[in-house]
């Protein structure tokens, strides 16, 4: 029995020990699947809170809830990376021991930032990072040290995009491995459902965005939905205006079309008529014209419902304005007339009352000839502006058809009686075809020749040389030679005497010209005072040498016209040329350019064309045009030479003398320059300047006390007295300087007295009756005539230098000079001795009692600014 019980004992035992062990297996199994069913919860309330909560900030604190529920998480926050740019955020952030929190929600962090902190050790290296405290020195922390630290990377198709961290600040508390492998699961879920969050989010966000900017849209569409209908609208009225401005254009045309068309001026006012009824109602219309003295009003065409045409108004064209019908009303204001008031019309208009009248001007410029009107007496059919507007936009059209119908039916008569005349002048007209042709070859001739000496002309020359010259080459040396001669004097003669006397100069120099040819020979007039001779036959330059020599003694002689003995001379340039080798066009132009030579070495002489004269031809053109750009510009200046009281040793006052100094070429001499600026007529424009300059140096002067009594002389050519003008321009640059008059004197030369006696008087009356002194300069190198002294007011005379520095070769030079300052000086009239260059010079010109001298002794031409400190020197 005790075996029996003791067996089933142990069975007993064995069993009970089975079911304990089977019972903690049920435990832990039981246990496990609360864990299992918690975290399985866990994870239904993310997915639950990703669909639920309305914000992100709602989804990050039941987030937090969910993750406390499963471990210690009273400390919890979530990094957010974004790569691309290297930067953290930190969308939700709860610390209980740090409540004012290390980060900032929603701030944006550099990952530099956190560079070596855990948090940036979990990004970098996706996995869980579980610190303890003795590990924390190996990391950079932001705000209070934990006791214990989980971070877990939060991973998206196996990319980081950011961290879930908890951490304790309990003394002894560790997170388990359990605790880790939760966090572990969660965060997978957390970073799916974080991703479907915030896409939800970023949809709402878009969804939001969306709709303000549908309301946006609709806000825009409506305004431009408003914008296109009063675009459409203003369009409509301008398709409108178009149309009816094409139909007014298309009006226009028929109207002028209809001047051509039409047989006679009623079968145009009909068309005319037809034309506007397609623009405006118009089944009344009458044009009324006046007749050429306005006495008498005419109505050639008149159309309406009712009435007649009128009779001829006889009228009194002084009182077109007490006519009391609009029809006069309109031809005596010349205005357009538009009434709609049936009341007004009762007491304006004759015949039967129309209800609206509209009637506009004809007019030829600005004089009114007739009216068109047109007018209503139905209800239905009123005028407008629109119409009134579009009949006066007509109204000039009709006018002008009008008039020209007119012009053409008078030709037209014209022409028929012209007709009727060329028959009856048959016969006639073949004596006149016959009389053409011979007018004809006249013109030809003309055509080839000088109307004034009948000489050939440039392009008889032209054809003439380019017709020899196509020749046969020979072999001799030369085949022709072209003379080309300019006269020398022709444009004083000219300016002077008149253009009738340089014409009757002109046609006596040609036949002077004439008598010197041999009979093969040709004379041509090239235009103004340039002539050619064209010589054939010549074999070496000896002949063209002879024929120029011939041309030059006979101009040299005086020529009688109209009683004036004009003395002339001329500069000819010559080309030997050969057929077959040299051109028409090249050999002129060289013959001119040996003729510039001619003149530019002293004029009144002939010049052999040479390889050497174009290049010095077109060196002097150069000249000349460098000449034009200095003028104005500070290249060209003026220097001072002093005039001294040689007995007093004083200044007295100065010449003023040009200097121009070319950029290039330096220093030009006046000698140089001032025959091309006469040739060309720059001297006037360089005249006037000089007249300034010495102006301005003068206002200088009145600014020194010591110097306000000095006087300027300005040297005055003869083309500058003959051009008429600088005497006037002087007076104006007075006033504008406000100088003293009697401190500016011009200095003239003996050959303005003989070239043009009358201009030179003219010219010094007018400097004297303003104030200014008159010089004679050079006294003595020209003519010498002691009469001038007597006919002239010359206030000084100034001795030319060859005579004071030729006295001690020829005594007989200091009795002419002891007889010129006694006669001068019984004058009234002051001596300058020119050129004293010694001292022996000097005393000998005051013991001549010469009263002033100049010359390089005292002082040579110098700038205004050393002129000042000599005279200021000398005072």
């Amino acid at each position: 029995m005790n075996n029996d019980f003791d067996k089933k004992l142990t069975e007993l035992t064995n069993e009970i020990k089975l079911l304990r062990a089977q019972n903690t297996r049920l435990v832990a199994q039981a246990k496990q699947y609360a864990e299992t069913k918690k975290l399985q919860d866990a994870l239904y309330k993310i997915v639950d809170i990703t669909n639920s909560s309305e914000d992100l900030d709602t989804y990050f604190h039941q987030l937090h809830l969910i993750v406390r529920d499963l471990t210690e998480a009273k400390n919890f926050f979530i990094a957010l990376t974004n790569q691309p740019t290297q930067t953290l955020t930190f969308p939700y952030f709860v610390d209980e021991d740090d409540p004012t929190g290390s980060v900032t929600p929603q701030k944006i962090y550099s990952f530099e930032d956190y560079r070596g902190s855990p948090t940036m050790a979990v990004i970098n290296s996706g996995k869980i990072q579980h610190i303890h405290q003795q590990q924390f020195a190996q990391f950079a922390f932001h705000g209070k040290l934990p006791e214990d630290w989980i971070g877990v990377p939060l991973i998206q198709k196996k990319e980081v995009i950011g961290a879930l961290v908890v951490q304790s600040y309990e003394k002894d508390f560790k997170y388990s491995s359990r605790d880790e492998n939760l966090l572990i699961y969660v965060s997978q879920h957390i970073a799916t459902s974080l991703r479907r969050k915030q896409d939800s989010a970023a949809l709402k966000q878009a969804h939001r965005q969306l709709k303000v900017i549908n309301q946006e849209l609709e806000a825009r569409v409506s305004e431009r939905t408003e914008e296109l209908k009063q675009i459409n609208r203003q369009l409509a009225k301008e398709v409108q205006e178009r149309r009816n401005s094409e139909k007014v254009q298309k009006a226009l045309y028929e109207i002028t079309d209809l001047v051509s068309t039409s047989s006679n001026l009623n079968s145009l006012f009909e068309g005319v008529h037809q034309v506007i009824s397609e623009l405006m109602y118009a089944k009344n219309a009458i044009i009324a014209i006046l007749s050429d003295d306005r006495k008498q009003l005419d109505f050639p065409y008149f159309v309406d419902e009712f009435d007649t045409a009128p009779e001829s108004y006889k009228l009194d064209p002084e009182q077109f304005h007490e006519y009391p019908f609009l029809t006069m009303k309109v031809l005596a204001t010349g205005n357009p007339i538009l009434i709609n008031n049936k009341a007004e019309l009762a007491r304006k208009t004759v015949g039967t009352k129309a209800i609206s009248w509209l009637g506009v001007p004809l007019k030829d410029k600005d004089k009114t000839f007739g009216v068109f009107v047109i007018q209503s007496y139905d209800i239905n059919h009123i005028h407008y502006e629109r119409d009134l507007s579009i009949l006066k936009t007509i109204a000039s059209q009709i006018s002008t058809a009008i008039l020209r119908k007119e012009d053409a039916d008078a030709l037209k008569q014209a022409h028929e009686y012209l007709e009727h005349r060329v028959k009856e002048r048959t016969s006639v007209l073949e004596k006149t075809i016959i009389k053409r042709r011979k007018i004809e070859k006249q013109l030809e001739h003309e055509s080839l020749h000088d109307s004034l000496t009948k000489l050939p002309n440039r392009k008889f020359l032209a054809e003439q040389l380019k017709l020899v010259l196509n020749g046969s080459k020979s072999n001799r040396g030369c085949d022709i030679a072209l003379l080309f001669l300019d006269l020398d004097r022709f444009k004083i003669i000219n300016d002077s005497l008149g253009h009738h006397i340089g014409d009757l100069f002109l046609i006596e120099v040609s036949k002077r010209l004439l008598s010197c040819m041999r009979n093969e020979d040709i004379v041509v007039r090239l235009g103004g005072d340039e002539f050619c001779i064209l010589m054939f036959q010549v074999d070496n330059e000896s002949i063209a040498v002879r024929l120029a020599e011939r041309v030059l003694f006979q101009l040299r002689k005086p020529v009688l016209v109209e009683q004036h003995s004009l003395i002339t001379s001329a500069s000819i340039g010559v080309r030997l040329a050969k057929v077959g080798v040299d051109d028409a066009v090249q050999v002129i132009g060289d013959a001119d350019s040996a003729m510039y030579q001619a003149k530019n070495n002293g004029k009144n002489r002939f010049c052999l064309f040479d390889a050497n004269i174009k290049k010095i031809v077109s060196q002097r053109l150069q000249l000349e045009q460098d000449l034009r750009a200095a003028i104005g510009t500070n290249q060209i200046t003026l220097y001072y030479q002093p005039i001294f009281d040689i007995h007093a040793n004083q200044v007295v006052g100065t010449e003023a003398l040009l200097r121009w100094r070319h950029p290039q070429k330096g220093y030009i001499s006046p000698a140089e320059f001032i025959p091309i600026a006469e040739e060309t007529g720059l001297i006037q424009d360089i005249g006037e300047s000089v007249v300034d300059m010495a102006c301005t140096t003068l206002k200088v002067f009145s600014a020194y006390p010591e110097l306000t009594d000095l006087y300027i002389n300005i040297n005055v050519s003869a083309m500058q007295i003959l051009s008429r003008s600088l005497d006037e321009y002087i007076r104006k640059q007075i006033i504008k300087y406000d100088v003293n008059p009697n401190r500016l004197n011009a200095e003239i030369t003996e050959s303005i007295l003989i070239e043009d006696f009358k201009a030179a008087t003219h010219f010094v009356q007018e400097l004297k009756a303003i104030g200014m002194k008159i010089i004679l300069d050079d006294f003595g190198t020209g003519y010498s005539s002691l009469s001038y002294l007597h006919q002239f007011p010359f206030d000084l005379i100034k001795l030319d230098k060859s005579f004071i520095q030729s006295t001690s070769d020829n005594s007989s030079n200091v009795t002419l000079i002891e007889s010129i300052v006694f006669m001068a000086t019984n004058l009234g009239i002051d001596v300058v001795v020119e050129g004293i260059e010694t001292e022996q010079q000097k005393q000998l010109a005051k013991a001549l009692n010469c009263k002033f001298g100049q010359g390089y002794l005292f002082a040579e031409p110098l700038p205004k600014e050393n002129l000042i400190t000599l005279m200021l020197n000398h005072m």
